[in-house]
């Protein structure tokens, strides 16, 4: 009767038992059982397998449940030799405690990855990564005493380990530097053909869904506080709890111009937000990429075409009112010029007559819903206040959203600590 192996082609464990099977050649009927849309809780496979687990293996009246006990099951069955599982005892007992160790592997990368697919926690706590990473730490004191995990000829421990490390590496990956016996021995393994066949597709599609689901490696976010653009960020990453490291960028010490900083953006602006490989040096375009990553919902930013247009040309309506306060500033700052033209103050002015304009057929910027376009020009309009005063007399809607706005918390959270300095700077470069 032909042996069947119910798996799920991205667990680890399942990755160790079809590397088995290849290794011994063992002719076996694949069942695939979807975790993710939780084919597992199904009551016929609950009877097989109480735990629901993945890995289990059918081989006549006999269920085996665990992968560790399947791999074992298997070599003793249908090795050809004891290689990968000496009869020596105290050989097999090198192994078999590794087997177990395995087991805390497993179980570390596992209490990330659960709560990450099934619980929606997109981000691990210190202790879960600290954990993860001392388990490496843990594997390259093995190997520093034997070639591989259990001795100096691979076992069944390295192929279970191999597909536990396969995956965690998707979390925390292996640094050559602090563990290089674990780096050496994981190149070495995961060049075989039996991981490059059964293990390797499923560890990429596990990485892909991890990526996705994982805020691992944290977003980084280069700002001035008082800068309007980076009030806008700070703002949406307030907004959607979007995990961002902050990195300060001092514009009034020209820390733009550093080397290392114009070389991650040419045009030495801020904010600058980087994701991974991704970098983005326009505070519009973060509010926008910010909301699609994880927006709960598409109201700040619709999906529907025209209502996403109506927003777009609000953004860029933000960027022309923004290079006309910026007109005043910049030559204020570096250059010394503390008087604005009239024409520079009358094109800011302006500013509020065309927001008037759009308030007075609706609720926000860009609709009766607030979007992105009203966080960005709430963080512009916050500063052109202090070199224009806002005319409520003249402008009583944008008075109105404004008021409304202010009264929100990522504004009180954000902006509303900085506005001291902001109207103190303002005041000490412009004669208004």
């Amino acid at each position: 009767m032909l042996l069947k192996l119910y798996k799920m082609d991205l667990s680890p464990p399942a990755g160790a038992a079809l590397m088995i099977c290849e290794i011994h050649k063992i002719p076996v009927e694949m069942i695939d059982v979807d975790l993710i849309k939780q084919e597992n809780l199904k009551p016929e496979y609950q009877e097989k397998n109480p735990l629901h687990t993945i890995p289990l293996l059918e081989d006549d009246d006999l269920i085996i449940h665990d992968s560790h006990a399947i791999l074992t099951y298997l070599t003793d069955k249908y090795g050809k030799d004891e290689s990968l599982y000496p009869k020596d005892l105290k050989k097999r007992a090198q192994v078999d405690q590794k087997l177990f160790f395995d087991t805390l592997l497993f179980h570390r990368f596992r209490s990330i990855t659960y709560s990450a697919i099934f619980e929606g926690l997109r981000k691990p706590t210190e202790k879960q990564l600290k954990d993860l990473d001392e388990a490496y730490s843990f594997l390259d004191a093995f190997l520093s005493k034997t070639k591989f995990i259990a001795g100096d000829n691979m076992t069944i421990a390295d192929v279970s380990i191999l597909a536990s490390v396969a995956a965690i590496r998707h979390i925390i990956p292996i640094d050559g530097n602090k563990y290089p016996h674990v780096q050496s021995w994981f190149t070495h393994m995961s060049n075989q053909s039996f991981f490059k066949n059964c293990a390797e597709p499923g560890s990429i599609t596990l990485g892909e869904i991890l990526k996705a689901r994982l805020d691992l490696m944290p977003l980084k976010l280069y700002k001035m506080d008082i800068s309007p653009p980076v009030c806008a960020a700070l703002m949406i990453c307030d907004i959607h709890n979007v995990p961002v490291e902050k990195i300060d960028v001092n514009f009034l010490k020209l820390e733009q111009f550093k080397p290392d900083y114009v070389k991650k953006n040419p045009i030495h602006t801020v904010p600058l937000l980087e994701d991974d490989d991704l970098s983005i040096h326009d505070s519009h375009v973060i509010l926008t990429y910010l909301t699609e990553k994880y927006g709960k919902d598409e109201s700040l930013y619709p999906k529907d075409l025209k209502k996403r247009a109506q927003v777009d040309q609000k953004l860029f309506l933000d960027t022309l009112i923004f290079f006309r306060m910026r007109a005043i500033t910049t030559p204020a700052f570096f250059e010394g010029a503390r008087k604005p033209t009239e024409k520079q103050l009358k094109d800011l002015e302006e500013a509020y007559k065309f927001l008037e304009a759009f308030l007075s057929k609706t609720k926000f910027v860009a609709g009766d819903n607030m979007t992105i376009a009203d966080i960005s020009l709430l963080a512009t309009f916050n500063a052109v206040r202090y070199i224009i005063p806002m005319d409520f007399t003249k402008y009583p809607k944008v008075h109105d959203w404004f008021s409304h706005m202010k009264s929100q918390s990522f504004y009180k959270k954000i902006i509303e600590p900085v506005t001291a300095e902001l109207e103190k700077i303002v005041k000490e470069i412009l004669d208004l």
